[in-house]
């Protein structure tokens, strides 16, 4: 007999009482998300400004809102602007929740901290009703302060997003939520990261990231740049010195390193291309490809647990390398001009050229392809 594939779930079924009571709570829901007619927006703004008579650091605490920093080659003074804002159920929680909003401004030494302090709950949950019909109410401040070029910029940020643009100093940067853009920093940058997407472009040292949830792009380092995450892809393009990122969970590329590159995921694909120095690359579980050139004694290792790997370098600049490949279980292809030493279905050894190189290469299961590039 034919069996029909239509499945009506319980919910569905006609005379039952629980799809009505499921639309009724649905709408409830989406009015709530709306901002109601009777609900109270304050708005305020105000400027201060401190006197500098040399190099300083600015030091932002915000536990919710955006904060902006930003480096004038032509200020001498320090621009802070405060900006409230309030959405509340009535007039007299908006402006209880207003007198909330404080911030503070002390100098010491060659610092300036700048703290902004914000009620931790912006609605009453004594009730059902009440937490239903509060998402929408919020308080927070978001801070822009225009600083001189020449200062070192420190953030932290509990929930919102920073900007940090234009500054000859170095940045310190600690967030919880938000996203973060880092725009021509003069100095070295370190951003540790809870949750939240980073976009770094043009800095001139070093670079260091640690983040636990979100992606990160990262451009134009002149140094250094090292990266550890939990989940989230990672690119980097245009690393000055050495690269080196640890992902728990997702896909890595590099492309445009001037150092060597060290890199490891435990679950993701890596990508490398353009790579001058010698590449040490790691994956428990996905795909590496890899673009390599040989200067000399370059050594590179590639290895991946359960992942294919395939390896490219230009033909027409002579390299010269051994190469030692090993898999358990997976192909071994190439086009290589190679003196074999020992081939076998899981191995192959052998000198390319001069040999001035090494490469290794090992996959537990996974094929392995190795290709000159114009040849």
């Amino acid at each position: 007999m034919r069996r029909s594939l239509t499945y009506a779930p319980a919910l569905a079924r006609r005379g039952s009482p629980i799809l009505p009571a499921l639309l009724a709570f649905l709408a409830v829901l989406a009015t709530a998300g709306n901002v109601r007619a009777g609900s109270t927006t304050l708005q305020e703004e105000e400027t201060r400004t401190v006197k500098v008579d040399r190099e300083s650091k600015i030091y932002v605490k915000n536990a919710r809102g955006k904060t902006i920093i930003v480096g004038r080659k032509d200020a001498r003074d320090v621009s802070i602007r405060i900006a409230k804002f309030v959405r509340a159920r009535d007039a007299e929680t908006a402006r209880r929740w207003m007198q909330d909003l404080e911030y503070t401004v002390e100098t010491d030494g060659d610092e300036i901290s700048v703290v902004l302090s914000q009620p931790d709950k912006t609605f009453d949950s004594g009730n059902f009703w009440s937490f239903i019909t509060q998402f929408k109410d919020r308080a927070y401040i978001d801070c822009t302060v225009e600083v001189p070029a020449a200062f070192d910029a420190k953030v932290s940020a509990t929930s919102g997003d920073v900007q940090i643009t234009s500054i000859d100093g170095s940045v310190d940067l600690a967030g919880s939520s938000g996203d973060v853009l880092l725009r021509t920093i003069g100095g070295g940058a370190t951003a540790e990261l809870s949750s939240g997407d980073l976009d770094a472009d043009g800095v001139g040292g070093d670079f260091a990231l640690v983040m636990s949830s979100g992606d990160a792009i990262v451009r134009e380092i002149g140094g250094s740049a090292t990266i550890r995450g939990t989940s989230g892809d990672v690119e980097l393009f245009d690393i000055g010195g050495a690269a080196t990122a640890e992902l728990s969970s997702g896909d890595l590329l590099v492309e445009g390193c001037r150092g060597a590159v060290d890199v490891r995921t435990h679950s993701g694909d890596i990508s490398i291309a353009d790579a001058a120095g010698a590449v040490e690359a790691s994956a428990t579980s996905g795909d590496i490809e890899a673009g390599l050139s040989f200067n000399g004694p370059t050594e590179h290792r590639i290895k991946s647990s359960s992942g294919s790997v395939s390896v490219t370098f230009p033909a027409e600049r002579k390299a010269g390398f051994v190469l030692e490949v090993n898999t358990n279980a997976g192909s071994i292809e190439g086009n290589l001009e190679i003196k074999l030493d020992v081939i076998s279905r899981k191995a192959l050894k052998g000198v390319v050229g001069a040999g001035e190189g090494r490469l290794d290469i090992e996959t537990a299961s996974g094929d392995i392809r190795i290709t000159q590039v114009g040849k």
